[in-house]
């Protein structure tokens, strides 16, 4: 399943006309990053201080159902969670067999390929801050698609699962 699904991730990026080699290496370094900002925990605006956060486990069904929203957002130009279709971020998480109590989806839209651009927007947005710190998000998965319209960023965290 794990081979499948590593498949699924690289044809689903030469389709969306991604580097894989590029996007593999930058999507590790905003997970690792985000793991860094947990460790440390910040102070987010709106919500203060928050409290250091456990290590996000990476999973490659996070990383599928974040390649979803990204390479729509990279194809379109729209930033928003609601995907092709009307679809929700609890919907897509589900389409690739995430069952999960709570299941948030990050997302940022810039130019070029700049994760730590990505990351300092979330840490100065109040929203983006809080639900990427807080405590109960255990996994977490990342995707950033290159396309016509821009850089796609999209993160699908969740919590206990089901």
């Amino acid at each position: 399943m794990r081979n499948l699904t590593r498949v699924l991730i690289l044809a689903a990026a030469a389709w969306s006309g991604a580097s894989a080699a590029a996007s593999s290496s930058a999507e590790g370094q905003l997970l690792a990053r985000l793991n860094e900002v947990r460790a440390q925990g910040v102070t987010c605006p709106g919500s203060g201080t928050r409290p250091v956060a456990g290590a996000l486990a990476p999973s490659d069904l996070h990383a599928v159902s974040a390649l979803k929203q990204a390479s729509y957002m990279a194809q379109s130009g729209v930033i928003s969670h609601t995907g092709p279709g009307g679809t929700t971020p609890r919907v897509r998480a589900a389409s690739t067999g995430i069952r999960s109590v709570s299941v948030t989806e990050i997302i940022y839209m810039g130019s070029g390929l700049n994760p730590e651009a990505a990351m300092q927007w979330w840490l100065h947005s109040p929203v983006h801050c809080y639900y990427m710190t807080d405590q109960r998000y255990t996994t977490a998965g990342a995707s950033i698609v290159r396309g016509s319209r821009g850089t796609a960023y999209v993160m699908v965290l969740t919590s206990t699962p089901r």
